[in-house]
């Protein structure tokens, strides 16, 4: 049995590493922010969630491009830990920073219309 903390700081370590891979290896169009990543017990696969800022179809574009080069970050993965086996690698768009900016700017819309002006 695999210890929970064991799990959690694995997967904290490999966030830097692939935050680092990103950056260092791809050349994306857009800026990509890697949020977090979940590992399973066995560590054979890993979930990491990123958010990608631009337009629509550059969000579309660059988590095509992530998931098509997700074997050059898992070999490059591989080089920089010293795990006996790599996670397999899977990116997941996370829209949870801008969902919470639509909702910030739909409430101040909301809060702008009803609110008396002052002169």
């Amino acid at each position: 049995m695999v210890d929970a903390r064991r799990v959690q700081r694995v997967s904290k370590q490999i966030q830097r590493y692939v935050a680092s891979i990103i950056d260092e290896e791809l050349a994306l169009p857009t800026l990509v922010s890697v949020l977090g990543v979940r590992c399973d017990s066995s560590f054979t696969k890993a979930q990491v969630n990123v958010s990608v800022y631009g337009e629509a179809s550059d969000v579309a574009s660059t988590m095509d491009e992530l998931e098509s080069n997700a074997w050059l970050v898992r070999r490059e993965l591989s080089r920089r830990t010293k795990m006996k086996r790599t996670p397999e690698i899977i990116f997941v768009n996370d829209t949870s920073a801008k969902d919470g900016q639509d909702m910030i700017d739909l409430l101040d819309s909301l809060s702008g219309a009803d609110s008396p002006q002052l002169s």
